[in-house]
C-alpha cells in the first residue's frame, strides 16, 4: 500500500512538472522565475526572449515591465555587454518614470553599467532623477556620493 501511494505521488508531481512547464506565460511571476531559470542554466539568449515577451504584454504594469528590462539590463551587465545593459536600463527607467519604485542597492551597479558603456552623461542625468525620489523614499539620498564621484570622475572607464 505505501509503494503504491509514493507511485501515485511520483506520477502526480510528474504531471504537475510537465503542465507547469508547458503552461502559457501570463503573469509577471511567470516571465521573471522563468527568465532566472534559464539563466542559471547559462541560456542567456532564451531568459532575454521569456523576458521580452513579458515586456510585450501590455496586461503587466509599467513597474513590472520595468522590471523585466531591469532583469534583462543586470544579466547582460554581468556579462560585460554595457551597451546592451544600458538599452535595457533606458527602456526600464522610461516605463517608471512616473512610478514610484523603492531604492535598491543595485542602482550603483546600473551607473557602473553607463560608465563602462561610455555614457557618463547619462549616469549622472539618472542618478539626478533618482535623487529626486528622495520626496518618498529617503533612501535614495545614498546617490549622493555617488553623484559626487560622477561629477569628479575622470573619462578613464
Amino acid at each position: 500500500m505505501n509503494k503504491l501511494l509514493w507511485l501515485l505521488l511520483l506520477i502526480l508531481y510528474g504531471i504537475y512538472k510537465f503542465y507547469k512547464s508547458r503552461r502559457p506565460l501570463t503573469k509577471f511571476d511567470h516571465f521573471y522565475e522563468k527568465a532566472f531559470e534559464l539563466e542559471e542554466k547559462k541560456r542567456y539568449e532564451d531568459a532575454l526572449d521569456i523576458r521580452n515577451q513579458g515586456i510585450e504584454l501590455h496586461t503587466l504594469t509599467n513597474l513590472e515591465r520595468a522590471d523585466l528590462h531591469l532583469a534583462n539590463g543586470r544579466m547582460l551587465l554581468k556579462l560585460k555587454q554595457y551597451e546592451k545593459a544600458t538599452k535595457h536600463y533606458d527602456a526600464s527607467f522610461k516605463l517608471a518614470k512616473y512610478e514610484e519604485f523603492p531604492y535598491s542597492e543595485g542602482f550603483d551597479e546600473v551607473i557602473e553599467a553607463y560608465l563602462y558603456a561610455g555614457r557618463k552623461e547619462d549616469a549622472l542625468i539618472i542618478t539626478n532623477d533618482m535623487l529626486k525620489r528622495q520626496s518618498y523614499d529617503q533612501k535614495f539620498k545614498k546617490l549622493e556620493s555617488l553623484k559626487e564621484k560622477l561629477l569628479s570622475y575622470e573619462d578613464s572607464w
